[in-house]
């Protein structure tokens, strides 16, 4: 008898656990899809991407694999920035900027774009502007380097760039800054 109380012993404190993991469901909807978000046990999310398109209903927010779905598994700790049309644009890393740009073409089911950002990012319909490393900051091109390596810090340059989603291509701006790198 004393075994089946600690079962339901443990069951009953499991459950508000549960309900805890449902309620961090989060869904996004863009264009003809419906992306449903869930941390993963560690660092970073599972995406489920649901069409909607063509008068279908849209489907309840939650992390339920049917079939004609897609499912990006977490890789490198994936979080959500955006969803344009059948681009989903996630951020990848757990340590402070530069960090990872990941553009996934939905349409497609594939990366279409890898690289690196540090924010502040502005998304829009027709692309995505962010900061991107583009140099070895020194005490002539950044005053500020010295005092961040006093501090145990590092330096990179970095420029401002737009990257348009109608041919995945970086186009540098004329923006400039120095960043501290941990």
């Amino acid at each position: 008898m004393r075994p089946v109380r600690f079962l339901a012993v443990f069951l009953l404190a499991a459950l508000p656990l549960a309900a805890t993991a449902a309620t961090k469901t989060v869904c996004q909807d863009g264009g003809r899809y419906r992306v449903v978000s869930k941390p993963t046990d560690s660092v970073g999310t599972d995406f489920l991407v649901k069409y909607t398109g063509r008068g279908r209903s849209i489907p309840p927010c939650k992390y339920v694999v049917r079939p004609g779905d897609f499912e990006i598994r977490n890789e490198s700790a994936e979080y959500f920035l955006g969803l344009e049309g059948p681009l989903l644009i996630l951020d990848s890393g757990t340590a402070p900027e530069p960090r990872g740009l990941i553009i996934w073409d939905l349409e497609k089911r594939q990366k279409v774009y890898t690289g690196t950002y540090s924010p502040p990012y502005d998304i829009d319909r027709d692309g995505i502007a962010f900061w991107m490393p583009s140099g070895e900051a020194t005490d002539a091109n950044c005053p500020q380097a010295a005092g961040w390596r006093a501090q145990g810090l590092g330096a990179a340059l970095e420029t401002q760039v737009r990257l348009g989603f109608s041919d995945l291509k970086v186009v540098p701006g004329t923006a400039t800054r120095c960043s501290a790198r941990q």
